[in-house]
């Protein structure tokens, strides 16, 4: 067999038990339709988010900062600065469809703190470069992650740095983890970590109630369509080096969100490689990897996460120096990025501050 093809093969067969991972991680937890299904929201913008949303359009990017990716991609995030020296710096990784300019309220409200906030845009999205909504290999995100780290160490020496992700974000902090935790001369552990609004362990247990609440939700609307031919597609597409997009996120029909699709400051098509790379195929063992102090945060009213979900994570957290779940009361999927802020400070504050720095190896 030729060469190229034979390791494309392999390739695919490496990433099946992901393809079905993700496949039942989209259709159970996501609230995903059909491409034929009426294509209304899970999301709606709330009157009161509206101010938020209007300042971020108007946010510019001239305090952008890059570095060059392993494949020399360029890879964009911008820091929001304290006043005063900080002694921490929190490197925020964004959730789907987003970039860094959705995170300035919790990089805003860090500051005021003291806390330092380094707001990454992933390849694809923002001012980043590479495909939208794609990744050249399995691993690129990941290795975005740890130059990113690796970077702010230098921007920032001495400083602790708290690595944190909403929603996909999350899913790739953890990715990360489990990725580089064994290779040690290419890591350098967090000094703590926060999981919002993602990357939690499934419960089977989760109370009634909320399940129903949450089916509420669900009946409001989804948060994507999967389209089946594409998705069929995925596997004998990659034998000719093809990649089709069969996932199209639902947004709420607002000209707010008209505006910043045109403006791509939203990503909406992904491949399945992008979430392939993005998430851990073993999110149990990535959690019993986790040894720096660790903050969970969910919205009360998320329309996606649930709550049991992020208390049953919590208990999974048996090698953690210090765990905490934060639910923050009326916050929903998104606005809990700048609802949480003040409760995240804190936390930070008395666990990550409070500490000993340990002597860590820098990575070669």
């Amino acid at each position: 067999m030729h060469p190229p093809l034979l390791r494309r093969l392999i390739k695919i067969m490496r990433e099946s038990k992901q393809f079905c991972y993700l496949c039942l991680l989209l259709w159970t937890f996501s609230g995903c339709a059909a491409s034929q299904s009426p294509q209304s929201s899970v999301f709606e913008l709330a009157p009161d988010d509206r101010p938020v949303y209007e300042q971020l359009m108007r946010e510019t990017d001239a305090d952008l900062r890059y570095f060059r990716s392993f494949d020399l991609t360029p890879i964009a995030y911008r820091v929001v600065l304290p006043k005063a020296e900080p002694d921490v710096v929190v490197a925020f990784i964004h959730g789907i469809a987003a970039q860094s300019k959705l995170y300035i309220p919790l990089g805003d409200s860090l500051a005021k703190r003291g806390i330092a906030t380094a707001l990454l845009d992933l390849r694809g999205h923002g001012c980043s470069g590479g495909a939208r909504g794609d990744v050249p290999s399995l691993d690129a995100l990941v290795r975005d992650v740890r130059l990113f780290l690796d970077t702010l160490r230098r921007d920032f020496p001495n400083k602790k740095i708290v690595l944190g992700g909403h929603s996909l974000g999350a899913g790739l902090s953890l990715r990360f983890i489990t990725e580089f935790s064994e290779r040690k001369k290419l890591y350098t552990p967090p000094d703590g970590l926060i999981l919002m609004a993602g990357g939690f362990l499934a419960n089977p247990r989760c109370d009634s109630l909320e399940l129903a609440e949450r089916r509420q939700f669900l009946r409001r609307g989804a948060f994507a369509t999967l389209d089946g031919w594409k998705m069929a597609a995925v596997f004998p597409a990659a034998i000719l080096n093809l990649k089709p997009y069969p996932i199209k996120l639902i947004l709420p029909e607002d000209e707010l969100v008209t505006k910043a699709i045109k403006d791509t400051l939203l990503t909406t098509e992904y491949t399945m490689q992008f979430l392939f790379a993005a998430f851990p195929t073993d999110v149990a063992r990535a959690y019993q990897l986790i040894k720096c102090p660790t903050l969970l945060v969910v919205g009360q009213r998320d329309e996606l996460v649930r709550i049991c979900d992020a208390d049953a994570s919590l208990q999974r957290l048996i090698n953690a120096e210090q765990k905490e779940l934060f639910v923050v009361k009326d916050a929903n999927h998104i606005n809990v990025i700048w609802k949480s802020a003040g409760a995240v400070a804190d936390w930070i504050k008395q666990n990550i501050v409070a500490g000993a720095l340990p002597e860590q190896t820098p990575p070669e």
